[in-house]
């Protein structure tokens, strides 16, 4: 089943500003194609271009051959290779870079390939988009913003971070700043560059081998029979679901006023909270272990501002989260089969 047969209803209340029409023939290339939020745009613009008949073209990067879960079409390309060593040259009018290693356990394993993707080879991916005149949507990181206090949450974007540079976690959040530095040379050089700050977003597209908490969390209950947590569960993120996540970054490519926004929902939750919630959808129970297993440099709480992103463009509903954590648990049981 493609992700956009999954999601048809969640898709059909994503609001773009921007008129459609405008997109008529026009290319997209995305990178990380094959992760949550590189598969849910695919999908997303496959689906408009369906629905509105736009002729659009995407091309679809990732590492590895892409996911069953992405559409076949002759509209869409699918390349396969190592970002870092072989990038092809290619013509297109966006760029929407979301290839990176999110997974603490991902990017622990492959700190420099972690702090090459964000800077190295961002490089040469903008300037190709410069010698295409191409419009560029890089997805950047609420870790940007380090330990944030307490009172400045919910964290606005003129926040400008506090991080531990020697922290197991600075290989991402630090490479994630160094990425808007880039961005910010090309933008003053004239090209159309937007930054988007993302919280936890989360929802179909996951790939089961996802080892972010919500995901292991899921998986745990459905083949342990019970939930056992690494920690009490204190600290405090922002979740907003996918289809949420693909209108404000849209929103934010195509029509912004300016060049950064936290892409952030309404649900603040301790890991805790999302845990019971978890164990008492699937009728499990909840373990807290004896002891703390922690990495270095973990934020305690981050809830991200998304004023600014929901003035500008009167956003004022949400997916709910009980919705969207039971449309994710439907997602995982599927996969499981």
């Amino acid at each position: 089943m493609y992700l956009c047969d999954f999601l048809a209803d969640e898709y059909a209340s994503v609001s773009l500003k921007k008129n459609v029409s405008e997109l008529k023939g026009k290319t997209f290339f995305i990178t990380g194609a094959n992760g949550l939020i590189g598969s849910n745009l695919v999908n997303y613009l496959y689906y408009l271009d369906k629905k509105e008949n736009l002729g659009m073209k995407i091309i679809a990067h990732s590492f590895s051959q892409p996911v069953d879960w992405l559409p076949k079409s002759d509209n869409i390309s699918y390349i396969a290779s190592d970002l870092a060593t072989d990038l092809p040259d290619l013509k297109y009018d966006y760029l929407i870079h979301t290839a990176t290693y999110g997974q603490p356990k991902k990017f622990i394993q492959n700190k420099l390939g972690t702090v090459k993707l964000n800077t190295e080879t961002l490089i040469k991916l903008l300037e190709m988009s410069q010698r295409n005149k191409a419009d560029v949507l890089f997805i950047s990181s609420s870790e940007t913003y380090g330990q944030v206090p307490q009172d400045l949450m919910p964290v606005k974007e003129t926040y400008f971070g506090n991080v531990d540079t020697l922290s197991d976690r600075a290989v991402y959040a630090e490479s994630k700043r160094m990425a808007e530095t880039i961005c910010n040379i090309f933008a003053k050089d004239g090209m159309n560059v937007k930054i988007v700050r993302l919280a936890i977003g989360y929802g179909p597209g996951i790939k089961y081998s996802d080892s972010r908490f919500m995901n292991e969390f899921i998986k745990r209950a459905l083949t342990e029979g019970k939930l056992t947590m690494m920690d009490a569960g204190r600290a405090i993120r922002c979740f907003c679901f996918i289809s949420d996540v693909v209108e404000m970054m849209l929103n934010t490519l195509f029509s912004s006023k300016e060049m950064l926004y936290n892409i952030a929902g309404v649900d603040n939750k301790t890991i805790r909270e999302v845990a019971e919630m978890i164990t008492e959808t699937i009728k499990v129970p909840l373990v807290l272990p004896q002891e703390e297993e922690k990495i270095g440099g973990t934020p305690s709480q981050l809830a991200l501002s998304n004023e600014k992103y929901c003035s500008e463009f009167s956003k004022t509903a949400f997916v709910d989260f009980e919705h969207g954590l039971k449309k994710t648990i439907e997602w995982l049981k599927m996969l499981q089969k």
